[in-house]
């Protein structure tokens, strides 16, 4: 494994976003992002704008930053022998967060069915 990677986010301002219907990415935020990563040896190596649903009632501009870094000659038999614990571990994290996403919102229906029933009697 002669290089690793690393995937952030960097999102627009949430309240502008929710008030504006249109948010912006501070420059100067990711530029301090950029420059957090190049002090840590990682380089970017590719970047795309997506938009992301936000308070289910808005679209939030995201950018996906992919940095890559040169893994040092004796850790490269280390890290290549635990990539498959990596995705697995990944796969169970992002599982876990869609169960508590999809909790939350059934807690929401549920919720506002309530409150409806209480508000319409």
């Amino acid at each position: 494994m002669e290089f690793e990677y690393k995937v952030i986010d960097v999102a627009d301002g949430s309240i502008s976003s929710f008030l504006l219907g249109e948010g912006r990415i501070e420059t100067s935020v990711l530029e301090a992002y950029l420059n957090a990563m190049a002090a840590e040896g990682w380089r970017l190596v590719f970047m795309e704008k997506v938009l992301q649903r936000h308070l289910v009632i808005s679209d939030r501009e995201t950018l996906m930053i992919t940095f890559e870094r040169r893994v040092p000659e004796e850790l490269r038999t280390v890290r290549a022998s635990r990539v498959i614990d990596d995705v697995i571990d990944a796969e169970q994290s992002a599982r876990k967060m869609g169960n508590r996403a999809a909790a939350g919102v059934a807690a929401s229906v549920v919720g506002a069915a309530i409150l409806g029933s209480l508000t319409g009697n």
